[in-house]
């Protein structure tokens, strides 16, 4: 909702993208869900929806043109690996190299190699942000051994497709943004501005997520849902908005919209409002 008001308040657009790049993980019939969910709502996004899954050939060019210039090294070590030195990867496999022309065969992944560089960039939400690469993160996976691709890499070529001049998302993603600006550098892009808004989190302190058996949205009330969900935006909006259309409700979201209310938010506790219960 945050992403949607912020590209209408500005005159934008607001584009959907089904990230289903694992499908081990992914839930039948969940991109449905998520369609359903966001048109009962009222979030009705603009042009047609993009599917990663669809995208391989795309992900695999990119690959290779980061592979022409010896930018990319198979790995072969494991996660546990990786996790036991505090999950930066130090560079076990850096020094090996692969031809453009060598498939993945499940016995590496191929990791994207970082210089010993700061990544520095203005966030509209949490400020100024510094990363070292080569301490923060190091070489990070492009293509896991299973040959799917990592989020890393399909964002970031799909954000160039797009051409996304502003990516509105939670913070917990924002550790990864250094990767990504410096994975458009080395693939010739444009890097976008920016605004990681602060995450909801349960009584244990964890994002409200299906990892951590979330309950689903309740959409049966669309007008009391988009109320709560301005009141926990810190919006503030008007009592009276509750016996409002969804679509009026938006209405006057947009209108009043204020992304600086949340700067400075890292989480906002699932307690701190609660209208239905």
């Amino acid at each position: 909702m945050a992403s949607f008001l912020d590209a209408r308040a500005n005159q934008g657009t607001w584009y959907l993208r089904i990230e289903d790049l694992d499908p081990p993980r992914e839930t039948p019939a969940a991109a449905r869900q998520i369609l359903q969910t966001l048109e009962e709502l009222n979030l009705f996004w603009d042009g047609t929806v993009l599917y990663q899954s669809q995208r391989s050939q795309v992900y695999l060019e990119a690959i290779r043109q980061l592979q022409d210039h010896e930018l990319i090294f198979p790995c072969t070590c494991s996660r546990q690996e990786v996790e036991a030195d505090a999950g930066i990867y130090p560079g076990t496999c850096r020094h090996r190299s692969q031809k453009p022309t060598d498939p993945i065969n499940g016995e590496y992944a191929l990791r994207c190699k970082v210089a010993d560089i700061t990544i520095q960039f203005d966030d509209l939400l949490q400020g100024p942000q510094t990363q070292n690469l080569r301490t923060g993160s190091g070489d990070f996976v492009l293509q896991r051994k299973d040959g799917l691709f990592a989020y890393q890499l399909a964002v970031v070529v799909d954000d160039a497709f797009q051409e996304i001049s502003h990516v509105v998302r939670g913070i917990d993603l924002l550790d990864s943004s250094p990767r990504q600006i410096y994975l458009q550098g080395l693939l010739g892009y444009r890097q976008p501005a920016y605004a990681h808004i602060p995450i909801v989190i349960n009584s244990q302190g964890q994002k409200l997520s299906k990892q951590h058996q979330a309950s689903p949205l309740q959409t049966g009330s669309p007008s009391l849902v988009l109320y709560e969900a301005l009141h926990y935006l810190q919006q503030q909006p008007d009592a009276d908005l509750i016996n409002c259309s969804p679509a009026d409700i938006l209405l006057w979201a947009i209108q009043h919209w204020d992304r600086q209310k949340l700067a400075g938010l890292k989480q906002l506790d699932e307690y701190q409002y609660k209208l239905t219960n």
